[in-house]
Formats: structure tokens, C-alpha cells, sequence
């Protein structure tokens, strides 16, 4: 014979893990979202770099009317960009630095999001091949 007296314990530690499992899958799920983010975001900055140290005439029109910033936030494909910043010594040989910020788009259940969630930050560096255009692209 059973014990009468166990009836139910198992749907009753069920009822107690399932949220925190529930939150775990969740969690894993927008950690690989947010890391596939940062992939996306840094494969951009080293295509901005690339773009950057073959040399350039014109940043603000990069072929078809669109500029060295647009072009790299379509290849991030993430959204706005902010922060951004072209460092370059401006010889050749030299180093070339794009970094710019990207949105992230965490959403955890049942967690706040501290502000530095919100963004990512990408960098790419590059040995400069050719001077470009006097100026830079300015910002974002």
C-alpha cells in the first residue's frame, strides 16, 4: 500500500521549480540573442574598418548617395547606432579604430534592466592601406 500522506508531492515541487526553470530557459535564450548582437555588431565594425583603410573620396557618399555610417548600420543590422568614432594617425601604416554602441534588446521575465544592458559596445582595428578623405565621417 501507498502512504496516503504523499499525494500530490510531485505536481507541488513542480508548481515550485517551473518558474525558475522557466526563467532559466528564458535567460539562455536572450543571452544568445544578445551574443548573436554582438557578433553582428563587430563583424560591422570590422567591415567599417575595412571600409575605411582602403582609402575614401567622399565618406558622405560611399556609392549611391549613402554614407559611411548608414553603410555600416545596415551591415550591423541592429538598429540606431550611437557613439560613433572613427580614430585613425592618419599615415599609412598606421591604425585605424571604429567603435561605435549598439542597441542590445534584452528583455529578461521578471528582471530589470540596468542601463548598461541597454547598449554594446563594438571596435575594430585596422593597419590603414591607403589615406582617405581629409575630415573623417564625423558621427552618427
Amino acid at each position: 500500500m501507498t502512504d496516503r500522506g504523499e499525494d500530490g508531492a510531485a505536481a507541488v515541487e513542480f508548481a515550485l521549480l517551473l518558474p525558475l526553470l522557466v526563467l532559466l530557459l528564458f535567460g539562455i535564450i536572450q543571452f544568445g540573442i544578445a551574443f548573436n548582437a554582438r557578433i553582428q555588431a563587430t563583424n560591422a565594425a570590422r567591415e567599417a574598418a575595412r571600409m575605411a583603410v582602403i582609402g575614401g573620396d567622399n565618406w558622405a557618399d560611399l556609392g549611391g548617395g549613402v554614407s559611411f555610417w548608414n553603410v555600416v548600420e545596415t551591415k550591423a543590422g541592429l538598429g540606431n547606432l550611437t557613439n560613433c568614432s572613427l580614430i585613425t594617425d592618419n599615415v599609412v601604416g598606421g591604425n585605424l579604430t571604429v567603435s561605435f554602441d549598439f542597441p542590445t534588446h534584452l528583455v529578461i521575465p521578471f528582471m530589470p534592466n540596468p542601463p548598461s544592458w541597454r547598449t554594446g559596445t563594438a571596435r575594430a582595428s585596422m593597419r590603414i592601406e591607403q589615406i582617405s578623405a581629409v575630415g573623417g565621417p564625423g558621427g552618427c
